[in-house]
C-alpha cells in the first residue's frame, strides 16, 4: 500500500467526510495552533458499503437507494444495511442530510428554505422540526452561535 504525505500551511479549517457519510469540520482553537491530522490506511471495505456511500447522495428515499445498490427487496436491503451500518437506512440517510444541513446553517448565509431544498427535505417546516429534534437547537439559534 502506498502512503502519501502532504504538508499544508495556513489552513483555517479541514472538512472531513468519512466513509460512513458523516462529516466534521476541524478547526484550530487559536491562530497560533498547528493542526496535525494523521490518517490510517483504509480498512477493507465490502461492495455493499461502497455502493451505499457512492449512491446515497443521488437518491431521495430508501427504495431508490436499494435499487441503486442492486436490491429489489427492501427487507433484504434493510437487513444488509443494519448489519453494515448499525442503523436503519432511513435513519442513516436522515442523519447524513441533517449533518449536511447543519454545515450549511453554520457556514453559509443560505436561507433555511434553500438549505431545506438542497438537502432534500420535503418542506422547510419539516426540516426545522427535524433539525431542532436532532441538535436540540433551532437552525437560527445554531447560526447565531456560529457567527459569534
Amino acid at each position: 500500500m502506498k502512503v502519501e504525505k502532504f504538508v499544508f500551511s495556513e489552513v483555517s479549517s479541514c472538512v472531513m467526510v468519512f466513509s460512513n457519510g458523516k462529516r466534521t469540520v476541524i478547526k484550530p482553537s487559536s491562530e497560533e495552533d498547528i493542526m496535525v491530522i494523521r490518517f490510517k490506511p483504509p480498512v477493507e471495505k465490502n461492495d455493499f458499503h461502497e455502493k451505499v456511500i457512492n449512491n446515497f447522495m443521488t437518491v431521495n428515499n430508501v427504495s431508490d437507494l436499494a435499487e441503486k445498490c442492486d436490491y429489489t427487496c427492501i427487507k433484504t436491503f434493510t437487513r444488509h444495511f443494519k448489519k453494515n451500518f448499525n442503523n436503519t437506512p432511513y435513519r442513516w440517510m436522515l442523519d447524513r442530510r441533517l449533518e449536511e444541513a447543519r454545515h450549511y446553517v453554520q457556514s453559509t448565509d443560505l436561507t433555511f428554505s434553500d438549505i431545506s431544498e438542497v438537502c432534500g427535505f420535503s418542506n422547510v417546516s419539516h426540516f426545522m422540526s427535524l433539525y431542532k429534534k436532532q441538535f436540540n437547537s433551532s437552525p437560527s439559534a445554531d447560526r447565531g452561535r456560529s457567527k459569534k
